[in-house]
């Protein structure tokens, strides 16, 4: 009997702990699909599609639909997902599947991580509220072993944020803890400049996204002129073709790119963007886009194939957000993340 394929794509709702604030949204659910592919011998593996509202641009076209065509033409697209290249949710989903389906004991790819049990180092994260919820999630983290903390910042007080920073520094210098930072394009082209000379004071690693996405002319000059290294995220999105990714990073080069399979066109357009950035001296590192255990799991498993992954911290935290999240095989110690076997 010939082995053939079929597909079950289903939504469900992830509960956040507490809500979730950037300088876009305040989110307290989260809507995803899991994917699940069969055969006709009882074999099956799970992947997850988690657009995000806001950010994904593939929200705007007829994703539904496409959903539904998927579902009922998984064969066709288990063999041509590039053609998914304009949804990398969905590609990233049959991607993340595919690699469960492959794998019984859920071991994607022999790495040290998967092999050794050696950790991926893992920055901790400050979401966005007011200055004292802020402030009471720093010192929380700062009580631990932590060497990377991210904050996201633009949603209070510019002052107050400043303030925030000071605190930390009292107690953890550059040495001891780096500090990143992730204004979600929170700032103003003409202020983003005069806002990062500040913010350097306090010895900041880099910071993601100053000004909205899709201004070039104005983010090149910052990105030249900047305090602190500029980390290209959002403007990522929607450059789906090799040669606009190759052109993008040329035109702006930056210090560093965040890649989010969901976001920046699953595995397959990540290992793109890892390609030119390595090519063009950028340094990058890898994060979710807030997918559940499903999709952290499969990322997690993909980064561990490179090198960089074990040098400096992911953004690969966020499994423990969700109050109804899928069991999983991964574990956090010390800011380290470790797989079960």
């Amino acid at each position: 009997m010939a082995k053939k394929y079929t597909c079950e794509i289903i939504p469900y709702e992830l509960q956040f702990y507490q809500p979730a604030q950037t300088s876009r949204s305040n989110m307290s659910i989260r809507k995803i699909w899991t994917l699940k592919i069969m055969d006709n011998f009882g074999r099956d593996g799970y992947g997850e599609i988690a657009p995000l509202e806001g950010l994904s641009p593939e929200l705007n076209l007829d994703f539904e639909a496409k959903l539904i065509e998927v579902g009922s033409k998984i064969e066709h697209y288990l063999n041509n997902k590039t053609e998914l290249i304009a949804y990398p949710s969905i590609l990233f989903g049959i991607e993340s599947a595919w690699l469960s389906y492959k794998h019984r004991d859920f071991i994607f790819y022999k790495t040290p991580f998967t092999q050794e049990n050696k950790p991926i180092p893992i920055n901790a994260l400050v979401w966005m509220g007011d200055y004292d919820a802020m402030k009471l999630q720093v010192d929380a983290i700062l009580e631990k072993e932590v060497n990377c903390i991210k904050l996201k910042i633009g949603g209070i007080d510019f002052d107050k944020e400043l303030e925030i920073l000071r605190h930390i520094r009292r107690y953890r210098n550059e040495r001891t803890l780096t500090i990143r930072l992730d204004a979600n394009g929170a700032f103003s082209v003409s202020d983003a400049l005069d806002k990062i000379k500040l913010l350097s004071e306090y010895q900041i690693h880099s910071i993601e996204q100053p000004i909205k996405p899709n201004q070039i002319e104005a983010l090149a000059p910052i990105i030249q002129s900047s305090a602190i290294p500029i980390a290209l995220d959002e403007e990522l999105i929607g450059n789906i073709e090799y040669k606009e990714k190759w052109t993008l990073l040329d035109r702006l080069n930056p210090h560093y790119i965040v890649l989010k399979p969901s976001l920046h066109g699953g595995i397959l357009g990540c290992e793109e963007w890892i390609f030119i950035a390595n090519h063009m001296k950028i340094g990058w590192w890898v994060t979710s886009a807030l997918e559940s255990n499903i999709g952290l799991n499969a990322i997690t498993q993909w980064c561990s194939k490179y090198e960089k992954c074990y040098e400096i911290p992911q953004g690969l935290g966020t499994g423990q957000l969700y109050a109804n999240n899928f069991p999983t095989n991964l574990f956090i110690e010390n800011y380290k993340l470790y797989i079960q076997k």
